[in-house]
């Protein structure tokens, strides 16, 4: 397997369009990478150029310390795996995963002890006398991914494998995967959207907009950390709760006031929200840090607000509650035994250590 690095890598099209701007990444030996953004924001247009299928404008890629800009892809030593599965229809199982090792001129021999070690990684190995059209989606999938295998590659590239998998279905390639990538100790890349995909999956996360890369990390720096008011909002389901506030000095300690309440920064805080005192800032709870007051651990009046509740969704390990606070609708991933109701009013207890804090005008994170 090999490192990966991108270094300033930018792709403009003839029509002006820049579709990724200075990506500067390095790919670990042996990791799994996601790249994670909406629809257009460069992802796959970043892993084609790293698999050779696009040209770049300017920038240096290198596969295992050499500069590969100009290598033609079949001499780059990747394996793609795409969202279309990309099979032969009038080929069995066997001599799709074949075909590639075929073209190389490997032995009969060589090429049979290739497909049927990696049909029992993927447990299709009845499978391999079938067509393609005998085959569920998850199957067709799973012999994707076993042509790329076979090619024992030093870069695996993923370009939304899942996406055309149902939802239980997804759930359970993306576990196969993970355990895959253990097995093989292999490098990857790996395109997505969906953002649960990203977080279970990845060792690390470059998350993308508008070609340009937001924020590197590990799925815990990502949610926890989040560098900006895009990265933070794109990461979570529910998304983060952002409300206009200002932060104030008031009774020996920093609160940050919104239209519809006022909370206490813990002591940790204060120092960088000194700073910020009687400035205007967005303020960022996730669903999840928010608390129906019967159930929370540690209510207090500094970290308690109070509500109109406007929908509930009970979805049985766990209710959502839409509340409206002042100008502000936030979302609430509250104890299921909760019992709020349509049109009442709530109080809500706020986890302080889990807040942020952006800067209005940048969009930067302060906390």
């Amino acid at each position: 397997m090999a490192q990966v690095d991108l270094e300033k890598v930018t792709k403009v099209y003839e029509n002006k369009v820049v579709a990724v701007k200075e990506a500067t990444v390095t790919i670990n030996d042996k990791e799994f990478v996601v790249l994670l953004g909406p629809s257009g924001c460069g992802k796959t247009t970043t892993l084609r150029m790293i698999a050779g299928l696009e040209e770049i404008t300017s920038g240096t890629i290198k596969i295992d310390g050499k500069v590969v800009n100009d290598v033609e892809p079949k001499d780059r030593d990747i394996a793609m795996v795409f969202q279309n599965y990309a099979l032969y229809p009038h080929m069995t199982v066997y001599e799709n995963m074949a075909f590639g090792l075929k073209l190389r001129k490997f032995p009969k021999a060589e090429i049979d002890k290739r497909v049927k070690e990696a049909a029992r990684i993927l447990g299709i190995e009845e499978l391999l006398d079938r067509k393609p059209r005998q085959l569920s989606g998850g199957q067709r999938q799973r012999v994707a991914v076993g042509r790329a295998i076979v090619r024992n590659p030093k870069v695996f590239l993923f370009d939304e494998p899942l996406s055309n998998l149902d939802a239980k279905l997804r759930v359970q390639m993306r576990s196969e995967l993970k355990k895959l990538h253990h097995r093989l100790e292999a490098t990857i890349v790996y395109v997505t959207h969906d953002q649960v995909e990203a977080m279970t999956m990845a060792d690390k996360i470059v998350v993308m907009k508008d070609g340009v890369i937001q924020q590197i990390g590990s799925p815990y720096e990502i949610y926890n950390k989040p560098s900006n008011i895009f990265v933070a909002g794109f990461i979570g389901s529910p998304a983060m709760n952002f409300m206009d506030a200002t932060i104030i000095a008031e009774r020996g300690g920093i609160w940050i006031k919104t239209s519809g309440f006022k909370v206490k920064a813990v002591k940790e805080h204060e120092a960088i929200l000194e700073k910020w005192i009687e400035k205007q800032v967005i303020f960022g709870i996730r669903p999840e840090n928010i608390f129906d007051k019967l159930f929370a651990l540690a209510p207090q009046p500094e970290n308690t607000i109070e509500g109109i509740v406007d929908v509930v969704e009970p979805l049985g390990s766990e209710t959502l509650l839409h509340v409206t606070t002042g100008d502000d609708s936030i979302v609430a991933r509250v104890d299921p035994r909760t019992k709020a109701k349509d049109g009442e009013k709530i109080d809500l207890v706020f986890d302080m250590n889990t807040i942020h804090i952006f800067d209005k005008e940048t969009q930067q994170a302060i906390i």
